[in-house]
């Protein structure tokens, strides 16, 4: 196949740009004139700057990229350096298979290879792995460095409570280390971990970064060896692959070169609480099916479990289940209000709230077609906003070409062109950025009209099968269902569910919440139910009851609603 249209794609992180001299215009420059010299159109230039090549993910232009191969918009992707596609051997296979799929030819500036032959495919993989290897060398190096500061006891750098980071190296901060005392202090003399954040945060102390304390940041505060003047290196390895699963059992433990706040005694004594402080078991083994859905009305957060246990005249005790609010649970009033609701009552409110919207077909018709409207309407403004985008982005480019004139032309001193030229740069990023969000955005969104009669079955199914399931199914299909909840009073002051949002999400077969809820519901079996089958059966087809819903997910609710949110059940 002849090219004539091709795609532009740029690259570079932080380190390398300082270390290796990559930059995004040299890339850019070089490429355009290596279409130019074939005649091939520019179709777009997709640039992820700043960006690390360990992964594809989190690299906006390359999901851009990616997102215009579907809709076959040019016949081939130009790229200064394999490495630049990415540093990840699978990842950049990945890439080359997707190309391969649509037709599109990879085409490296420096490597010049035809990945159409089984030996310029051979070339590919070994240059990828090449690439791979050099990423994981040059992590293993900063990683022993980093290792070789820790054990000399020197601070590897970030962020901490109490001290200040100059030059890499910790000084004490006088105001915040009296507040680290006080927390030690509150500690050793018998308070707990809540009551220590709720005294903090009444008397107006905040973190390093301006929010209230919590339960966990104070533990952290206590657990932290550095404010004993120690340097704790590697207590968790590999925490981007296994988070707290990577848990090191000899971590590096060494004295350090700055200033302890906490004496050993008072950090002996502490240390001592903490590891013979006994943890309360669990008050219920029944699940609290509105967790992380509930919203608090005053703040916004999520609401979670409380139990509250009541010793009647006669002895006995009885616990009563309660939402409260998050913030007011970990950091105390000062935060937030407890904003309680009761448990039961508020999923009994929940499901009739659902049984009800569910009987009044006419309004249910109503309001789905509503969101058709609406979604018609918000990519009519997205386009329109990215039409004005373009118009800023011209404008910022004729900008920026005058300043490089004057410079050529030396009508200006050098100095001054440099700002402004600099300043120009960052606004056009900023335009740019805008434009490729609003171009993601429409490529979600769809005008096609939502059948309100499938998502009337879908919701009617749901009603039958959460009658029939046990709590803990409940909570699963509540989770899939419900987007978000919020808190109101009633006219006798009473706490009860407000507002209720239903999350219809039909983006994409096999990866949505809505596919996951319609298997669990239409699967026989609860042990079925709990995971999602394979993209397609043997033959090749979904299942008869998928095949229903399918015509759901070529609909896309738009990702944004640009006018007041559509509450289904209010």
């Amino acid at each position: 196949m002849e090219i004539q249209k091709v795609a532009i794609y740029a690259r570079v992180s932080t380190e390398e740009q300082a270390s290796e001299g990559y930059s995004i215009s040299a890339q850019l420059q070089t490429l355009r004139q290596y279409a130019n010299l074939y005649n091939w159109e520019i179709v777009d230039e997709y640039v992820d700057e700043g960006i690390s090549g360990k992964n594809i993910t989190g690299r906006p232009a390359m999901q851009r990229l990616v997102a215009d191969v579907e809709q076959e918009k040019f016949q081939a992707v130009l790229v200064w350096k394999i490495s630049r596609l990415s540093r990840n051997m699978l990842d950049t296979l990945t890439l080359l298979d997707k190309f391969e799929d649509y037709g599109v030819k990879f085409i490296s500036y420096s490597e010049n290879f035809d990945t159409s032959s089984p030996i310029g495919r051979l070339v590919v993989q070994l240059m990828a792995s090449i690439a791979e290897m050099e990423r994981n060398t040059l992590s293993e190096n900063v990683k022993l460095g980093m290792k070789q500061r820790a054990l000399e006891g020197s601070w590897n750098g970030g962020v901490i409570f109490g001290y200040d980071s100059i030059e890499k190296e910790l000084v004490i901060n006088k105001e915040e280390a009296e507040v680290v005392k006080q927390i030690f202090t509150l500690y050793s003399q018998g308070k707990g971990l809540k009551a220590i954040a709720n005294q903090l945060n009444k008397n107006g102390y905040r973190t390093k970064r301006d929010r209230h304390f919590s339960i966990n940041g104070v533990a952290t505060i206590l657990d932290n060896p550095v404010y004993n003047g120690k340097i704790s290196w590697l207590k968790v390895e590999n925490w981007d692959k296994k988070r707290r699963r990577g848990r090191n059992d000899n971590p590096i433990l060494v004295e350090g070169q700055h200033e302890a706040i906490i004496n050993d005694e008072l950090w002996s004594l502490v240390q001592s609480r903490r590891k013979s402080k006994s943890f309360k078991q669990r008050q219920s083994n029944e699940p609290f099916l509105l967790s992380s859905i509930l919203r608090c009305p005053d703040c916004g957060q999520g609401m979670v479990p409380s139990i509250t246990t009541y010793t009647l005249s006669d002895g006995t005790k009885r616990k009563h289940r309660y939402y409260v609010c998050s913030d007011f649970h970990n950091k105390g009033s000062a935060a937030c209000k407890a904003n309680s609701v009761k448990a039961y009552d508020a999923e009994n409110a929940l499901f009739q709230r659902i049984e009800s919207f569910l009987s009044n077909k006419q309004k249910f018709y109503e309001t789905i077609n509503s969101l058709t409207k609406t979604s018609i309407e918000s990519i009519k403004i997205l386009k329109k906003e990215l039409e004005e985008t373009d118009s800023k982005l011209e404008e910022t480019l004729a900008l920026q070409n005058r300043y490089l004139e004057a410079f050529e032309q030396n009508l200006f001193p050098v100095t001054v062109l440099q700002e402004r030229l600099q300043q120009v740069a960052i606004e056009k990023s900023a335009i740019e950025q805008k434009r490729n969000n609003l171009i993601t955005e429409i490529s979600k969104s769809d005008t096609k009209v939502i059948p309100p009669e499938l998502v009337h079955l879908l919701l009617g199914k749901f009603v039958e099968v959460y009658k029939s399931s046990t709590r803990d199914k409940q909570k699963q299909l509540l989770q899939l269902l419900v987007k978000k909840i919020t808190v109101g009073r009633t006219n006798d002051h009473l706490r009860q569910i407000d507002k209720v949002e239903l999350e219809f999400d039909f983006t994409e077969v096999n990866l949505s919440n809505t596919f996951t809820l319609i298997h669990m519901l239409y699967l026989e079996t609860e042990k079925e139910g709990l995971s999602t089958p394979s993209n397609s059966e043997s033959n090749g087809k979904y299942p008869p009851y998928l095949q229903l819903f399918l015509p759901l997910f070529v609909v896309r609710f738009p990702p944004i609603n640009l006018k007041r949110p559509i509450h289904l059940l209010h």
